[in-house]
């Protein structure tokens, strides 16, 4: 099942030294690369305020939805977790109405 994640950064976050907040940042980008190679994150996308993060999840379980919370940033931000429905299915179900 796919999820939309918009990850929206702390002020915590901006507490943080530079060199904490660069180390956190390369962290956050090897977690994603590995999930990429996973199939698990099909994409990613800095929203134009560039605090916070939208990404596409490809998820087999609500197991695989706990992996988020591994994340090296998921202290510094504040997740909002939405379920995506493909139009077809959303047309099928409408349809047997």
């Amino acid at each position: 099942m796919k999820f939309m994640v918009i990850a929206r950064t702390k002020d915590s976050f901006y507490a943080l030294s530079p060199e904490k907040q660069q180390e956190i940042v390369e962290k956050q980008e090897q977690h994603m690369e590995k999930l990429t190679k996973q199939g698990k994150l099909k994409e990613s996308y800095f929203l134009g305020n560039m605090k916070a993060v939208m990404a596409i999840f490809d998820l087999n379980s609500a197991e695989d939805l706990a992996l988020l919370s591994t994340a090296p940033v998921s202290p510094f931000v504040d997740p909002e977790i939405t379920p995506l429905v493909d139009m077809e299915v959303v047309r099928k179900v409408q349809a047997k109405k």
